[in-house]
């Protein structure tokens, strides 16, 4: 079970766990099974599926939440690219992916401690945000704040910078609404590839889970999610506002 007994905030009453390109193993079964314990929620199971297949799935049914095992070792981040973008361009609600290098050691973990939040200080990528503050203070985790830029590295509160004074602004009021400080905020900030730098924080920071962003329609914020699930050594979430 991922999460210490606390009082929830979230509210996830339905729960599918779909697989791609592999069965489900006991390991995935079991950590979806502690996460509709934890939350109360009813859970559903689909065999191997296709990305249309999930998404006829939670179409037809009111799922607050989907987790996807891609635990194949033969799956690629460029089949999961396509595949978490046509989900995406449908599916309202977050995905929790668990790519093919996490461990049964890591899902068998009975709490989660630490999650990093990615970030490319655009409003936009704070979209998710809410939703993964509650799951933190649901699972008493730590957050962490994570930019990995392909250009010239800036600090979180570069002021000279408007795109960084706009994203200051938004989330002072995300985490005002949280009941969290700025100042209790920590950040990483890592020049180099995106998708190859977030894993590598998250596995040095040891993360019990890796957020990002997921955009509407026009598909995931990150190009780059599905290698970072293939390569990311925990789950996966790609979050969502809570409307």
């Amino acid at each position: 079970m991922p999460c210490v007994e606390a009082q929830t905030r979230l509210s996830i009453k339905n729960i599918l766990l779909a697989t791609m390109f592999s069965e489900p193993s006991e390991a995935i079964l079991s950590y979806a099974i502690g996460l509709a314990r934890r939350y109360g929620s009813a859970m559903s199971l689909t065999g191997t599926a296709t990305p249309r297949g999930i998404r006829a799935i939670i179409g037809n049914r009111e799922v607050d939440l989907v987790v996807i095992g891609a635990h194949s070792h033969e799956s690629r981040g460029s089949d999961l690219d396509t595949a978490v973008a046509e989900i995406l361009r449908t599916v309202a609600c977050p995905m929790l992916i668990v790519g093919p290098q996490v461990t049964q050691a890591e899902l068998a973990k009975r709490e989660l401690e630490r999650m990093v939040y990615a970030t490319d200080y655009t409003i936009s990528s704070l979209d998710g945000l809410p939703y993964a503050l509650a799951l933190a203070q649901d699972c008493g985790a730590e957050l962490k704040f994570v930019h990995v830029a392909e250009g010239a590295t800036m600090g979180p509160f570069h002021f000279g910078n408007s795109r960084i004074v706009a994203f200051r602004k938004r989330l002072e009021s995300v985490l005002a609404s949280g009941n969290v400080h700025l100042r209790e905020a920590e950040f990483v900030v890592q020049e180099g590839d995106r998708a190859e730098g977030l894993v590598r924080i998250a596995s040095n920071l040891r993360a019990s889970m890796i957020v990002i962003t997921a955009r509407g329609t026009s598909g995931p914020l990150w190009p780059a999610a599905g290698t970072v699930v293939c390569r990311a050594y925990c789950p996966v979430l790609m979050a969502r506002a809570i409307r």
